[in-house]
């Protein structure tokens, strides 16, 4: 078996991106194509159709609670190997910006206390995702009057990667490696770094559509991913919105409506609630035309006089545009109020919420408060 220890951070804040809880979910989530992108030489050795066991297991406060400011979960990813042995290697994963000293001391930290707990054989892998950051450290030395250790592990580094190769990439990591390069590069706030943010994430989303519309799992995942980590300021949001290459066809809703990890996203989250608004409208219209022709069979049958059928229609008529106007209303409502809870769960301001959404402070902070309670 191999047993993968993962550092995960659940929520994600706007003003605070977390691009290691992000990275870390993805490749939970995508586990196999991580292996085979990251991971090459042990790849082959894994029998990915036996089922992955992620147990929620807290391992390794001691280096947790060293990272100040920062708090992790570690995680286990069990599989089987392809020859059955039952014996267990440990890959470990770490998203960091900069391999320095103190994190090469740390990788070694986690090697020893997994080795000495289970005394078994360790691949360990840190991805280094500051492309800017030619220098990197890939190793562990103590040395004290001839008592010496080194400690070597994997590295994988964006800095230098070739973009255009990773944009032919089948892998769907090389678009997240991509969405990483262009982070690190335009990590300033603004104007224009927002603007090269907005054009990276515009190129990132559509070659996503494109490689992977095929494969709802890979899409999924990428979107997901990519809206998070290049987030924009609002005015940028709907102008990314409006230029989502998405056909309005009943197929490619279909499909998006099926990706439900999508739904309390910043871009998708929006084309969710705008279908289910345009489903319910025509719901609606088909209902009301169906129950004034019952209506008018049924007066017809009767045998009403002719003025009255006509008022009875025409009363119908005045009931279903109030009712229309309300339902459609309603429905706004509420799929406007579900969406802003969904951003307060993730611990956008206020203010940012009055920017994604038509409900004002008030209605946002009274949204808030029950939530709370």
């Amino acid at each position: 078996m191999i047993t993968t220890v993962k550092e995960n951070t659940d929520s994600y804040d706007a003003k605070n991106t977390d691009y290691d809880g992000l990275w870390k979910n993805l490749i939970e989530e995508l586990f196999q194509e991580f292996m085979e992108f990251f991971a090459s030489d042990l790849y082959p050795e894994i029998d990915f159709e036996k089922e992955v066991d992620f147990p929620n297991i807290e391992l390794f406060q001691f280096v947790i609670n060293s990272r100040k400011g920062r708090k992790y979960s570690d995680r286990l990813a069990k599989v089987t190997l392809k020859n059955g042995e039952e014996k267990y290697v440990f890959v470990h994963i770490e998203v960091q910006a900069i391999g320095e000293q103190d994190f090469a001391e740390r990788m070694f930290k986690y090697f020893y206390r997994i080795y000495d707990k289970h005394k078994h054989p360790i691949y360990s892998i840190a991805l280094l995702t500051d492309a800017s950051h030619q220098h990197y450290e890939d190793t562990f030395r103590y040395s004290f009057y001839g008592t010496e250790l080194t400690y070597l592990y994997n590295v994988y580094r964006f800095y230098g990667k070739d973009k255009e190769k990773l944009k032919k990439s089948d892998n769907p990591f090389a678009l997240a490696v991509l969405a990483g390069i262009y982070v690190s590069e335009n990590s300033g706030r603004t104007e224009k770094d927002d603007e090269k943010r907005f054009q990276f994430k515009q190129q990132l989303i559509s070659l996503a559509l494109e490689k992977y519309s095929h494969r709802d799992t890979y899409l999924s995942a990428l979107l997901y991913f990519i809206d998070y980590i290049l987030q924009v300021p609002a005015e940028l949001q709907e102008k990314l919105y409006e230029s989502l290459p998405i056909a309005e066809n009943e197929k490619e809703e279909g499909k998006i409506m099926g990706m439900e990890k999508l739904r309390d996203t910043p871009t998708f989250g929006r084309l969710f609630r705008e279908i289910e608004e345009e489903a319910t409208k025509k719901g609606m219209e088909k209902g009301m035309e169906q129950g004034m022709k019952q209506g008018m069979e049924q007066g017809i049958e009767q045998g009403m006089e002719k003025g009255m059928e006509k008022g009875i229609e025409r009363g119908r008529q005045e009931g279903v545009e109030v009712g229309k106007e309300q339902g459609i209303k309603q429905g706004r409502v509420e799929a406007e109020r579900n969406f802003a809870a969904k951003l307060l769960e993730r611990n956008y301001s206020d203010e940012e919420i009055t920017q994604l959404t038509s409900l004002n402070m008030e209605e946002v902070k009274m949204l808030r408060e029950s939530l709370e309670n």
